[in-house]
């Protein structure tokens, strides 16, 4: 970072220095103290170039700021006059390097390589293994699910690479022989919301397959539950017992044969949902082996489920599908490919996918459901109710977003309003409150209320500020302080900024309007 409020000072010493040649990133450049200031809260800076007499806030004041914010970049002061009191005080703020004006390149380039270099040396002497074991400790539980998803995607397919990641998530390689099961449940009896249903029933699953149990994920719309060896005909009727039992859920259930080798997983996993998905209602059963499917293969019909997982897929992204990707569904179900009762088996398979996909969101189209049911069973006006239950997924689901992020917003206002007091309150904090990441609610905030959060929060005690300044006579450190600023100057120079003058005359302002 360069500090400078000479323009062209300040865009010669940028274009001074090959900045990337010499390990840095492009600086960034500030006019003055209090832009800086601002600029250090959001992001952060290693090196800072910073002249000594600047108007509203000089450089020593700056540094003092900014080792009080506990930041331990390396500062370089650059002026034109040669004090020996400034310069002890800056040495006292841990400053190394006081450079004179007009300076030279070679004198510029001399002391940010000795800076670079000291930076390099600290960088070694910190413990960066043990801080990455601690850190993959923590996201142990994402590490592992991220790993079996991709081994089930097939965006984990290299056996080098699975022990690699095998190793990092600690998880130990199976050698013996694998299987799939999964879980459906069924749409009509889920009572739980998505995140409760899941947790209770891979609970439930690791408890009653015991040993044979090795990891569960969602995939495909199912639970996919990941085993050692060979999953029993006793092993899924208890299953189903314990589930209907504890959960008060029906679930359906495919298994998959069972090979020898992680990397078999993927088409494990596939069979498997294959073999749940062949099971209709009606057809009064709860599970289904691929075994017992895969011999009648060329008699069954084929359900196009990559075009349906497009439509899911564009529904949850909150679009309406293309008329013509559900024209293309409907082809490939539809007369004259096959019989009006295959046609309907097929239809109600899919209007299932979408029943699931609106309980799983949260969207009530029990009314669009049932209209598109009695239009299957009547065989007329398919493509018109499936594309209005289409539509009432994709608004709701649209207009609950709205009202999550409205929610999330106003909780924000709420607590920054609730403790403004604090100078240690940040977007970070703000965020943790809330339940969000940080950039997310800088995101959201600024597309709600067209400010961001630090500008908020900024105005916000300016505003409590000038309250103070109207009706009260206390010092402007007291006032300061209330308003959530530790350091009376910074407080000064921020509320400058913004209102144009400073406490001091906003105060007599105020009691001169009050006299008239």
């Amino acid at each position: 970072m360069i500090v400078e409020d000479e323009r062209g000072i300040r865009e010669g010493l940028k274009s001074m220095v090959e900045w990337e040649q010499e390990g840095f990133e492009p600086p960034i450049l500030c006019p003055g103290a209090v832009e800086a200031l601002e600029v250090l809260e959001r992001e952060s800076a290693d090196v800072v170039i910073t002249d000594l007499y600047m108007p509203v806030m000089n450089g020593l004041e700056l540094i003092r700021l900014v080792r009080e914010q506990n930041r331990m970049c390396e500062i370089i002061i650059l002026t034109g006059h040669e004090r020996f009191d400034m310069a002890q005080e800056a040495i006292a703020l841990g400053v190394k390097r006081y450079l004179l004006k007009p300076l030279a390149k070679e004198q510029l380039l001399e002391a940010l390589r000795d800076v670079r270099n000291e930076l390099q040396e600290k960088m070694k002497l910190k413990d960066w293994a043990a801080i990455a074991r601690k850190r993959i400790q923590e996201y142990l539980p994402v590490i592992r699910n991220q790993f079996w998803n991709d081994l089930l995607t097939g965006a984990l397919a290299d056996m080098d690479e699975i022990r690699s990641r095998a190793g990092y998530a600690e998880i130990e390689m199976p050698e013996m022989e694998l299987s799939c099961l999964a879980v459906r449940c069924r749409t009509e009896v889920r009572r739980y919301d998505p995140l409760t249903g899941e947790v209770a029933l891979r609970q439930l699953m690791e408890e009653i397959l015991k040993e044979k149990y090795i990891y569960a994920l969602p995939y495909e719309g199912v639970q996919m539950v990941i085993c050692k060896g060979r999953i029993s005909r006793a092993d899924v009727e208890i299953l189903e017992e314990s589930v209907r039992q504890n959960l008060n859920l029906q679930i359906q259930m495919g298994v998959s044969n069972i090979e020898k080798g992680i990397l078999q997983v993927r088409r494990l996993a596939a069979q498997a949902v294959d073999a749940v998905q062949s099971i209709h209602e009606g057809d009064g059963i709860f599970y289904i082996c691929y075994r017992d499917i895969e011999n009648k293969r060329e008699t069954i019909v084929e359900y196009p489920y990559d075009i349906e997982k497009e439509i899911i897929g564009q529904i949850r992204l909150q679009k309406v599908p293309d008329r013509k990707m559900l024209d293309r569904m409907l082809e490939k179900i539809m007369p004259p490919r096959y019989s009006s009762e295959e046609a309907k088996i097929l239809l109600l398979q899919f209007l299932a996918a979408l029943g699931r996909t609106a309980n799983e969101t949260g969207v009530d189209a029990v009314e669009e459901f049932r209209e598109a049911e009695s239009a299957v069973y009547k065989f007329r006006n398919i493509e018109v109710r499936f594309m209005e239950m289409i539509r009432k997924l994709v608004d709701e689901k649209k207009k609950m977003s709205r009202r999550y992020t409205e929610v999330l917003v106003q909780t924000a206002v709420k607590y920054m309003e609730e403790n403004y007091t604090d100078p240690e309150l940040s977007v970070g904090r703000v965020a943790e409150n809330v339940g969000v990441t940080p950039n997310y609610l800088s995101r959201i905030f600024r597309n709600a209320r067209k400010e961001t959060c630090i500008e908020f929060l900024t105005r916000l005690r300016i505003e409590r500020a000038k309250e103070m300044l109207r009706n009260s006579d206390e010092k402007n450190y007291v006032i300061a302080e209330a308003a959530g600023y530790r350091n009376p100057n910074y407080f000064n120079a921020i509320f400058r900024k913004y209102e144009g003058c400073t406490p001091k005359e906003y105060r007599e302002g105020a009691a001169d309007e009050a006299q008239v």
